[in-house]
């Protein structure tokens, strides 16, 4: 019995993720086109948090609890499925090219620091002053994404933020929904971390597991609908720069804040650094190296990480 409460309420935070994630960013949109803020602007700095907000409440819930493997799990289990198999299905399904100024410097910025948590993590030193290292990457690739958003405005003029007296209601109406949303997302983030533990005790199985599969692939959904959209609407460039962005979130801030919260420091399973980092950086490659020689993307780049996104989930769940 206490089985079958534990899945149904893993459900439910999954489900609570799922829509309240969707409406939280409906209304960050519609805070932009109240107060006249450029989308592009709003995409870059609310939404983009905003996406990767269930995966920051796990990792927050997660390190509160002193179940780690969970956090890190989840943080590296969500930058393998975006690079498999959202990025995979992109490449697979897009009949827009993708060029190198999509990926942009973010690409390098996402190479380079999961090779750094790679070599923290092999090395064992995860701790509150690599935490905090994180932590600055992640700013740094912030401030870097508000200035991109500004260049590629087609007018670039300064602008004040202005909302007329018939709209103010509308848009007070929109944060308090935003705020309500958020808090929904971390109700839901609770539940999942919860009795993501519960079912890793009742069933004998690690935390790990449950993190880098089951928890990633739920708290990676606000990142599957971006994807989805940005297909229909013909902007395949846009789906994979921003599941890249979700992955520097994923590499810096949420493994950032982890090691932050954790006095002793964060300690790797050895699947992560045997097996799931080193496929993370063969996946970029596999975006990257035809893009950077050959100006062009193939269908058998989806198709090989697609291929990877199920060889790495029959493997983790042996680990």
């Amino acid at each position: 019995m206490e089985l079958f409460w534990c899945i149904t309420l893993f459900v439910l935070g999954l489900i609570i993720i799922i829509f309240s994630g969707n409406w939280m960013v409906d209304n960050a949109v519609k805070i932009s086109r109240i107060t006249g803020i450029p989308e592009v602007l709003i995409g870059a700095t609310i939404i983009a948090l905003a996406t990767t907000l269930p995966e920051l409440n796990v990792t927050i819930f997660s390190s509160l609890d002193g179940v780690n493997e969970l956090a890190v799990g989840n943080a590296m289990g969500s930058i393998i499925f975006n690079l498999t198999f959202i990025v995979g299905i992109v490449m697979l399904f897009t009949k827009n090219p993708i060029t190198k100024a999509d990926l942009g410097s973010n690409f390098y910025i996402m190479f380079f620091s999961i090779l750094f948590v790679y070599i923290l993590g092999i090395t064992n030193f995860i701790n509150r002053f690599t935490g905090i290292i994180l932590l600055t990457i992640f700013l740094l690739f912030f401030i870097n994404n508000i200035i991109d958003a500004n260049r590629k405005e087609t007018v670039i003029e300064a602008y004040r933020l202005h909302v007329p007296k018939e709209k103010i209601g509308s848009l007070w109406k929109c944060i308090i929904f935003f705020c309500i949303s958020s808090f929904f997302v971390s109700m839901g983030a609770r539940l999942l971390v919860q009795n993501g533990e519960n079912l890793a005790r009742l069933m004998d199985i690690s935390e790990h597991i449950i993190g880098v599969s089951i928890i990633a692939v739920g708290t990676s959904l606000p990142e599957v609908v971006t994807a989805t959209a940005s297909i229909k609407h013909g902007n395949t460039g846009i789906a994979v720069g921003n599941t890249i962005g979700a992955n520097i979130m994923s590499s810096t801030l949420l493994l950032g804040v982890s090691a932050v919260m954790e006095p002793k420091g964060l300690v790797m399973h050895s699947n992560i650094t045997t097996f799931v980092i080193p496929m993370i950086l063969l996946s970029s490659l596999i975006l990257f190296l035809p893009i950077l020689f050959n100006r062009k993307i193939y269908k058998t780049q989806g198709i090989l990480l697609l291929i990877m996104f199920f060889a790495y989930y029959l493997v983790a769940v042996r680990f």
